[in-house]
């Protein structure tokens, strides 16, 4: 048995992971934006537990110590490396990550000492492993000496200080600093200073940051209208309850104007002009009121709503509602052809191409019927912003900008591939291509691509002359060639940082946090987009990207254990040739929450010019060929082309396109079956996974339980990638993040849960009973609900065959057992006992709601298999009622509130007693308990009725004490004042 079988201290862990979401997060997650990155903190204690012997550590503090040795120095637990006794005792360990994506996993395995191989099929994350896994260890222990004066140039005074044990460095000093560190931070200042004596891209921009937005051809007065997103620039609170800054745009006389009252206070000499004391009210996040200096002004809410499919002229201002139809403009209903701002700008991006190969003038491509245009820009100064309405002047760089592509139409520079030509179904977006945005390359405003391409010229420059640097400092060919691709890949990484900041699908953010083009999930139509020099100290700027990279860099050169990386499908593995490790520790696809191939092909089509020399007008092989040329030599256009039939997921779109007749489920078994010839016989695969769909949790059940014959064996609720953590996804935790350890199972263990069911009860009650010993005492203790589920789980996959009226269960049958089980577990450790369904369902509803009081139609699927009932059963009783939430209508699961007081105010009863009454029996007496508590008003229930109205109380007040529920709730202050007050008897 392992430490993780025996038990860790989870709590303390992810205590030390949620860290990790803040201003603690790991540098080297700044490199570039991807979407799933398991905490540091949290995947090295499950490394080390899953690879100690159970009686490793007595003492459950001396393992975290060990685990984190600056615990109790540091808040950034992640920081340090794990102390020498705990690596000497992994010392020889394998670990297999057949799904490594970022890499959190194997990069903690070589901080344990551990040797790890990461196995990645896309080549993106491929190269991105690469920068994170391998360069750092290859060349941490080579430095370089560096005078004091250049050493702040490039801006490595910290790396300085921390090489040479200084506190300050001197102009005539001499420092050694690491050569890699050094060298990313020389040439990516030499591409910036090349980029800036550029005279093309120095005439183009003459402020740091543009604010731009798409503007179309009026269908009624045929002048061009801006769309304009959000009008606000700046609206940021101060920690004195006033505003750091407000700014916002206004249209007056059909330009833009700036209203930035930090200005105006300045210029009127208001006071602290630095913490304005205004009122703000808001529509949301756009439009409003500010009240300031005696005054009352007005921020206009946005023009165009694209869920709706309307906006407005700003001059004459008609609704643009109307649809085209057979090419014609017409009033007509959403049925009908495509709404006419949707049009215009696929019209745009047909001109833009047939413009940039020459087929019509610039003066055609000016008349399309939607054109970017700019709206602000700002100069960056002294780390403040100084916004300006942008002129007719401003915006004509943009066409200069067109003018220079069309004389580089055809170089391979320009990232000409096209976007997947399906859409994702639930997995992600990728609908900016319903706009006409088909091609990479139409994704940047002409100034932008201008940049990028040159950009990628200099990058390339670099590799060539860091290696030939080497070859003349006497490295023998491979290492200049091994170091030269190190450089220039992270030289890559910061140009598609800049491009996911610098594109016209990024947000510019009123908070002044600014959202880049990955910022939904995918890629979406975007109205307030920014454009930024690439040379200044900005979010998402090339300069500052690169400092981004040397962090990481320095961050990454600790890891003492050696890792694999292999370029390589995990439903086949051809390039292990039967190894065998101790463990297998990794993490997933879910179902559709990510379609990796495509939306990281954005990354893709960069880093392949980047990374490869240019011949004959042809990408040909040059760094890291195997990541983007087949075995032939050939060019891999996009991963969607190659990869994205091999990615274990579930995406409609793509299984249409490619004509694929699988499912999520057999996809997951298939590569599970392949990994597990990898694994030791007595060897642990532990399994990361975070889906809110319950199809997604049956697939991975089906596929470890049922298909490849394991049990499992432990289990635990995790701090994951998300914003959220474990406790505020409430007691819905059951959808959200685990990491599960499974081993074989020996061979057949039936169960007939007809005939063993109270066993089945006091097996997973006992199991339970051992961790809620945990959880008492603590606030918080919503992780009870998971632990109950995990306990059922755990318990009815160590049986194979399970039947239940002599049918055998499959996967999701087995789960809504777990469910069943778990929550009449949970409810016996409270001493509750309740005989009426809507009762139970009601208990059900409340354990698992969000903090908001909702469930989601996931969450609801749970409740439907604890208590029996559909949801309609559940809306019939009174006990939920659906909800608009807002926000846009793709993959939107429907939302319902759980009808219980959410203050123990008369009125609050009333509302909700108003809409619970006559449907349960049981629910209605309650509600007539709580007011007569609160104003002695009748109670109209017969005895029978009554008395499981009370039992309902005292159960939601047990439910407090083993902190499934807030003591502070409505429900439970009620309960606790209905038990109190027996006079009616």
């Amino acid at each position: 048995m392992s430490l993780l079988e025996r038990g860790i201290p989870i709590d303390k862990v992810n205590e030390y992971s949620s860290v990790e979401k803040g201003p603690g997060r790991p540098p080297h997650w700044e490199m570039v934006f991807w979407w799933t990155r398991k905490p540091l903190a949290g995947a090295r204690a499950v490394i080390a537990a899953s690879l100690l012997p159970d009686n490793a550590y007595q003492n459950m503090e001396q393992f975290l110590s060990d685990l984190f040795p600056c615990r109790h120095e540091k808040k950034t637990a992640h920081s340090c490396n794990p102390s020498q006794r705990l690596i000497e005792k992994l010392k020889g360990k394998r670990l297999l990550d057949p799904f490594a994506g970022f890499g959190s996993i194997p990069l903690e395995a070589s901080r344990l000492g551990v040797d790890a191989v990461a196995v990645e099929l896309l080549p993106t994350a491929y190269v991105f492993l690469k920068a994170i896994l391998e360069y750092p260890r290859l060349f941490r222990d080579k430095f370089i000496e560096v005078d004091g004066k250049t050493i702040k140039e490039l801006g490595l005074e910290d790396a300085a200080k921390q090489f040479n044990g200084k506190k300050e460095v001197s102009d005539s000093g001499r420092y050694k600093v690491p050569i890699l560190i050094y060298d990313v931070a020389k040439w990516g200042s030499w591409v910036i200073n090349r980029l800036r004596e550029d005279p093309v891209i120095r005439g183009l921009y003459d402020a740091d940051i543009y604010i731009g937005t798409w503007e179309v051809k009026c269908p009624v007065c045929g002048r061009y209208t801006p769309l304009v997103g959000n009008w606000w620039l700046a609206r940021v609170k101060s920690g004195n309850r006033g505003y750091e800054r407000l700014a916002w745009m206004e249209w007056q006389n059909g330009e833009i104007k700036v209203v930035d009252l930090n200005e105006q206070c300045r210029q009127q000499r208001l006071g602290n002009c630095d913490n304005l004391s205004a009122e703000v009210t808001t529509r949301g996040e756009e439009g409003g009121s500010v009240r300031w200096a005696n005054q009352k002004l007005v921020v206009p809410i946005k023009n165009v709503d694209a869920r709706r499919e309307t906006a407005q002229c700003l001059y004459c201002r008609a609704e643009i509602n109307h649809r085209v139809v057979n090419g014609k403009v017409v009033k007509g209903n959403k049925k009908d052809g495509d709404w006419y701002v949707k049009w215009a700008l696929r019209q745009w991006n047909e001109n833009y191409e047939k413009y940039l190969r020459g087929e019509i003038t610039l003066e055609e491509l000016k008349q399309s019927p939607a054109r970017p245009t700019l709206l602000v820009k700002i100069y960056v100064k002294d780390g403040d912003l100084q916004f300006k309405p942008a002129t007719q002047q401003d915006t004509e760089k943009l066409w200069k900008a067109t003018e220079e592509l069309r004389k580089m139409w055809g170089d391979p520079n320009m990232p000409t591939e096209m976007f997947a030509p399906y859409q994702m179904g639930t997995a992600g977006a990728l609908r900016i291509t319903l706009w006409g945005f088909d091609k990479f390359y139409k994704l940047f405003n002409p100034r932008q691509l201008l940049t990028l391409t040159k950009l990628v010229k200099l990058i390339r420059q670099t590799g060539h002359a860091v290696e030939e640097e080497k070859l003349k400092e006497s490295w023998n060919a491979e290492d200049a060639k091994k170091y030269a691709e190190a450089v220039t890949t992270y030289l890559a990484m910061a140009l598609i940082k800049y491009a996911n900041y610098n594109s016209t699908n990024n947000v510019w953010n009123l908070s002044l946090i600014m959202a880049h083009t990955m910022s939904m999930r995918g890629i979406a139509m975007m109205w307030n987009w920014y454009d930024q020099r690439p040379d200044i100290s900005w979010t998402g700027s090339y300069w500052r990207n690169i400092q981004v990279q040397l962090d990481s860099i320095n961050y990454l050169s600790n890891a003492t254990g050696s890792v694999n990386i292999i370029l390589d499908d995990a439903s086949e593995l051809s390039k292990l040739k039967g190894e065998k490790f101790d463990v297998i520790v990794t993490d997933p696809p879910y179902a559709d929450d990510v379609p990796y191939s495509e939306l990281s092909d954005f990354y893709y089509v960069w880093l392949k010019r980047a990374l490869s020399d240019v011949e004959n007008n042809e990408l040909k092989p040059r760094f890291l060929p195997e990541a983007f040329f087949d075995e032939f030599g050939l060019e891999i256009p996009t991963q969607w082309q190659r990869f994205a039939p091999k990615e274990v997921s579930e995406n409609e779109g793509r299984w249409g396109y490619f004509e694929v007749k699988v499912t999520f489920a057999e996809l997951l078994t298939r590569a599970f079956a392949n990994v597990l010839r990898f694994l030791k016989e007595d060897g642990l695969l532990v399994v990361y996974y975070v889906a809110k769909k319950p199809e997604a949790w049956a697939a991975l059940v089906d596929a470890l339980w049922r298909k490849n014959r394991l049990e499992l064996v432990a289990a635990y609720p995790v701090e994951t990638e998300s914003e959220e953590s474990v406790v505020a996804r409430g007691k819905a935790s059951v959808l959200g993040g685990y990491v599960s350890a499974w081993r074989r199972r020996v061979g057949e263990r039936p169960l007939d849960l007809d005939v063993a069911r109270e066993e089945a009860f006091k097996e997973v009650s006992s199991r339970l009973e051992a961790r809620l010993k945990a959880l008492r005492g603590r606030k918080g203790g919503v992780a009870a609900w998971v632990y109950s589920y995990l306990a059922a789980l755990e318990y009815l996959t160590t049986h194979y065959p399970v039947r239940l009226g002599g049918v055998e269960l499959g996967s999701d049958g087995l789960m809504r057992q777990a469910v069943v089980l778990a929550f009449e577990a949970l409810l016996r450790s409270s001493g509750i006992k309740l005989t009426d369904r809507g009762a139970h369902a009601y208990l059900a509803l409340r354990i698992m709601e969000s903090e908001s009081g909702r469930v989601d139609s996931d969450t609801l699927s749970y409740v439907e298999k604890a208590v029996g009932l559909e949801h309609k059963d559940l809306i019939g009783l009174g006990l939920i009622t659906e909800v608009e939430t807002g926000g846009p209508n793709v993959a939107k699961r429907k939302t319902f509130e759980v009808l219980a007081p959410r203050s123990d105010t008369v009125d609050e009863v009333k509302r909700v007693y108003s809409l619970q009454r006559g449907k349960s029996a049981v629910l209605d007496c309650l509600r007539q308990l709580q007011l007569n508590a609160l104003i002695r008003s009748a109670i109209k229930c017969t005895p029978e009725v009554r008395e499981e109205a009370l039992n309902l109380a005292r159960a939601l007040i047990e439910l407090s004490k083993s902190g499934l529920l807030d003591e502070d709730d409505a429900d439970v202050r009620l309960s606790r004042l209905v038990l109190g007050m027996e006079w009616w008897q």
